[in-house]
């Protein structure tokens, strides 16, 4: 199923209330709608450019291969979130791949077309100041997690802090975000 221009901007209007319909216009006008069925690569790591996602429905989850070969999930994202790799902002190579779990719908635009855009449009710059705010909120809140709380406490956490996460995600995938073994999250699953 394909969305439909109205139902993505209704989408937009549900996840941003405070973003005016004009910017919300201006918005979708440097956006690309695009839909990824599970486990498909939306974007490959290596990559140059300024591109991030809206994700409109979904869960998405960015990874890399650690040298052992194994992934490691660094984050993952749901529905009404802006997502990519914070590289975006600098002019570094991107470390990450960025893989859909289950189907995603998504809108892919340029960070630096919208910075660009801010300037002339104060509606933009509000919203991006929202979620430039909301991306260090969640990567703190990632940071003191792992510093100060146990693996239950970090699983307890989640639950409260997105538990579309639990919904959407398999459990392979919340025991890399969260550092640890999927038998890890069944015992505490199962403890609960």
């Amino acid at each position: 199923m394909r969305l439909s221009e109205v139902h993505i901007k209704e989408l937009v209007t549900l996840y941003f209330p405070n973003f005016e319909p004009k910017g919300i216009d201006v918005f979708l006008a440097i956006s690309t709608y695009g839909k990824a069925k599970n486990k498909e690569i939306i974007f490959k790591s290596g990559r140059s450019d300024k591109t991030l996602l809206l994700i409109l429905i979904g869960s998405a989850r960015a990874y890399q291969i650690s040298k052992e070969g194994k992934e490691i999930t660094n984050h993952i994202r749901s529905e009404g979130h802006i997502f990519g790799e914070a590289l975006v902002f600098s002019d570094q190579l991107q470390m990450l791949d960025i893989e859909a779990i289950g189907e995603v719908h998504y809108l892919k635009f340029d960070v630096g077309e919208l910075e660009q855009l801010c300037y002339k449009n104060d509606e933009l710059m509000k919203f991006y100041l929202g979620f430039l705010k909301d991306t260090i909120l969640v990567f703190s809140h990632r940071i003191n997690s792992f510093v100060a709380m146990t693996p239950k406490e970090r699983y307890l956490d989640l639950i409260k802090w997105n538990p579309k996460y639990l919904e959407s995600t398999f459990d392979k995938h919340i025991a890399g975000f969260l550092g640890v073994t999927p038998l890890t999250i069944h015992r505490i699953k199962k403890s609960k």
